[in-house]
């Protein structure tokens, strides 16, 4: 049988799981969340969710995406409540695994300033998360698995080659670094800009509007990388992540997953024009250790159902849209048939 977490999981309450056969709600066990801080320089505010009962469990810790999302996935003005790690952290913790998410610097509960942080500061704090986690009486040492979604597969990829887990897991993202990832991007921008119908793509074409933007891209980028500062400012008002830019430019996933020696699960969806999923195929060929990919149908960037066709110009418009659907079905097969054939 399938099941679906919902939202309205409070501390210590029944956990609720639709049954999409029937849409009836199932009584699956209790568990539960406490906040926690894990100190530091920058202390960390997170949750940390565990199935009720005695024993140690298997853990996740969630790496969130780039931009000014909270722990549970949600940012700051409240425009996007995706609450997808809310979602999955209560998936796992039906399937019997205990589950660490938290907020960045400069989000939620947690202090510091999001545009000084670079990479180095994003792995720095997935790391501490670790060692909370290491500490942790419920916790089974052996089996905690680093789980990063979109940016958060380049941070759980120079994660994993540091602290050697006992898996990875890559949503929406994998293999290509960040930089590579937006390279991708722009590029599918312009293929779907020529591609306009009537004036608008050909004049799209005739000023040669991809050219152009690049020339500015690599101006602005080399103004970033001669930087020593944290951030910097751009037209005299624009305040842009220097130090995120530089690190992640540096930064090259492939040697890294070289270097992993743990089972590496990533997950991408067809209908995400964030990725690139022909990289995927690499991955058998980077990962000393098994490693598998799955590319979902109907499925975009957070996860959720999409039955659009894929369009990066659109992709605000079918976020939004998307964030009234479910989890998709088929993805949570595929996660937890993965968790539960190696680390149950």
């Amino acid at each position: 049988m399938n099941r679906h977490p919902i939202v309205r999981l409070e501390i210590g309450q029944p956990s609720l799981y639709r049954n999409p056969e029937n849409n009836k709600l199932l009584m699956e066990g209790f568990i539960l969340e406490k906040e926690i801080i894990v100190k530091g320089t920058i202390p960390i505010h997170g949750t940390l969710t565990i199935p009720e009962g005695d024993g140690k469990y298997p853990a996740i810790l969630l790496i969130p995406g780039s931009g000014p999302i909270d722990r549970d996935g949600n940012d700051r003005k409240g425009k996007y409540p995706t609450n997808l790690y809310k979602e999955l952290a209560h998936y796992f913790a039906g399937l019997g695994f205990a589950s660490f998410r938290f907020d960045k610097r400069g989000t939620g509960k947690s202090n510091g300033d999001l545009l000084a942080a670079g990479l180095s500061d994003s792995v720095e704090d997935a790391s501490r998360s670790i060692d909370f986690l290491r500490s942790h009486p419920a916790i089974d040492q052996e089996k905690i698995i680093v789980c990063g979604h979109s940016e958060g597969a380049v941070v759980s990829t120079a994660l994993g080659e540091r602290i050697n887990p006992a898996g990875i897991m890559l949503l929406s993202g994998g293999v290509d670094n960040l930089m590579e990832a937006l390279k991708k991007q722009r590029q599918l921008a312009y293929k779907e800009l020529f591609a306009l119908p009537g004036f608008k793509g050909w004049l799209n074409r005739k000023l040669q509007i991809d050219k152009k933007n690049e020339k500015k891209y690599d101006k602005l980028m080399g103004k970033i990388l001669n930087s020593g500062q944290d951030t910097i400012k751009v037209q005299y008002f624009f305040k842009q992540p220097a130090k995120w830019f530089r690190e992640h430019n540096a930064y090259n996933t492939r040697e890294a997953l070289k270097r992993v020696s743990c089972p590496v699960f990533v997950l991408h969806g067809d209908k995400d024009p964030l990725v690139d999923s022909e990289v995927l195929n690499e991955l058998p060929s980077l990962v000393k250790e098994n490693s598998e990919f799955h590319i979902i149908p109907n499925m975009e960037h957070g996860l959720r159902n999409q039955s659009e066709p894929k369009s990066i110009l659109k992709n605000r418009k079918l976020f939004k849209e998307a964030l009234r659907q479910p989890l998709n079905d088929e993805a949570l097969k595929k996660i937890s048939t993965w968790l539960l054939l190696n680390f149950n």
